[in-house]
């Protein structure tokens, strides 16, 4: 009794006094945010974004409904990181001197599950988390309801039993813990779905956030058998190019999509996305329900050795762990119902995952908190035909590379406007690229644009000094020993 008297006299009005200052009327529902993240999902992994192998039809319907950004940046580009990011508003950087690894601390972060908890969402999180536990588990940082969000990286087998090793990912196999009860060979995807739609339906009066994370499509490379049968087929039907791989930086990176188990892989998020969408509709809740897609980072296409690798992000250059197009592109679609000028618009205006934070307020009517995402500003102005700062600078830093796992070396880039640099102190090299005539970042211009370079090299080294970054590489055991 005492919690619910502290609500109606205290945090009840506050509430409505916040909504009456950000534009919401009291009588007003609050809209509901559905956030789906994929993991390891490539920019081109989508056929709304131009693949012809990969077949995302309810993806694509989420685009048409509402709009996608053809320039979405991670603000790192591998897994716990971009995480952080996502999560945060903030960018790894600052955090990253230590270790590559950066969890979320309650006394030091604030997530937007916490904003939004705060404000009297019922929050939701189902899936990777990879973010530290004991205090940094989600539920200890702003989540109500959390299903399979543990520390693992990655699932031992998109099958269940999912603690039974089944593939060959590659070693990035780790038990997810709360689906003990899962029968044998359900698949994940699958469950994670069936567990969002259960929260949403338990919570259909809202207002809610819900965040569903897929393990899927990162290794191992697991699908349906009869999914991946059809996408064999379709390769069949259109033979594969003799050369496969082209060299990139300390390895190679694939040319062109050619696995057909990870094909499997995307159509089964893509069906869960469908089951989503349709729940929304059921319910009578779509036009009250804001609806987010993105990945964590680019596709896995470039290897050190020879891993197996799951796609192409062609025409971007590399992928994941690469500070190259490939590795920091990623898909993102957002459906905010009476908010887009017209339905299936691409925005071109670059944005980075440290704007998901303040534009999910923005979007829901919540003051924006900028002493906690303090990296990133609210796109949501794009969706309603304004603009936001397009010349802004966007700032990236590997200082844990991966070379013989992914590829990568030592790095740090910087884009503004149509410019991006990028800076290799370990292979004692810089380039530039006119990102609007080069997307695919093949024609080195350092030479040819000196003050250019020199400019963007002055500003990359001022934010570095600035953030502390760290200026000598980090390599895992297994990369020292074999350097």
């Amino acid at each position: 009794m005492t919690s619910l008297r502290l609500f109606s006299t205290i945090l009840a009005p506050l509430l409505l006094a916040i909504s009456s200052v950000t534009g919401v009327a009291a009588d007003e529902k609050r809209p509901n945010i559905l956030f789906i993240l994929v993991d390891d999902f490539g920019a081109r992994d989508l056929s709304c974004y131009g693949s012809d192998f990969y077949e995302t039809p309810q993806m694509d319907r989420l685009a048409a409904e509402g709009v996608r950004f053809s320039q979405a940046y991670v603000a790192y580009p591998r897994c716990v990181p971009s995480r952080f990011a996502i999560l945060t508003g903030k960018h790894p950087a600052a955090l990253q001197k230590e270790r590559d690894s950066v969890h979320v601390e309650p006394d030091r972060d604030v997530t937007f599950g916490r904003a939004f908890q705060d404000a009297g969402y019922a929050t939701f999180y189902c899936g990777k988390w990879h973010l530290g536990d004991g205090e940094s588990d989600p539920d200890k940082v702003g989540f109500d309801i959390t299903v399979a969000a543990g520390a693992a990286g990655a699932t031992r087998s998109h099958f269940a039993p999912y603690d039974v090793v089944k593939g060959n990912g590659m070693g990035e196999k780790e038990a997810i813990v709360g689906l003990e009860d899962a029968p044998e060979g359900e698949y994940l995807a699958d469950r994670l779905t069936e567990e969002t739609m259960t929260f949403i339906r338990e919570h259909k009066d809202g207002p809610f956030l819900a965040v569903l994370a897929h393990y899927a499509v990162h290794t191992p490379i697991e699908g349906k058998k009869h999914l991946a049968k059809h996408y064999a087929e379709k390769l069949t039907a259109h033979p594969l190019p003799e050369v496969l791989f082209e060299k990139e930086s300390a390895g190679e990176n694939l040319l062109v999509p050619n696995n057909p188990t990870y094909a499997a892989m995307v159509e089964s998020v893509d069906n869960g996305i469908g089951r989503l969408l349709n729940l929304l509709d059921r319910l009578e809740i779509a036009d009250n329900t804001i609806v987010v897609l993105a990945s964590d980072h680019g596709g896995l296409s470039s290897r050190g050795g020879k891993r197996e690798v799951a796609t192409s992000n062609r025409p971007f250059r590399a992928g994941k762990g690469h500070l190259y197009e490939g590795g920091l592109r990623v898909p993102l679609i957002v459906r905010w119902p009476g908010h887009a000028e017209k339905n299936g618009v691409t925005i071109a205006t670059p944005v980075i995952m440290t704007d998901l934070f303040p534009s999910f307020l923005d979007m829901a009517g919540l003051p924006l908190r900028p002493d906690a995402h303090e990296n990133g500003i609210s796109f949501a102005p794009l969706l309603d035909g304004k603009e936001i700062d397009s010349d802004r600078a966007f700032f990236w830093h590997n200082p844990a590379p991966r070379p013989t796992s992914t590829g990568d070396w030592f790095s740090s880039a910087i884009r503004v406007g149509n410019l991006k640099l990028l800076q290799f102190p370990t292979e004692k090299t810089t380039e530039l690229y006119d990102l609007d005539a080069d997307v695919g970042e093949s024609r080195n211009l350092a030479a040819e644009r000196p003050e250019d370079t020199a400019r963007l090299l002055d500003q990359l080294n001022q934010w570095r000094t600035s953030v502390g970054a760290s200026t000598e590489p980090r390599l895992r055991k297994k990369e020292q020993a074999e350097n």
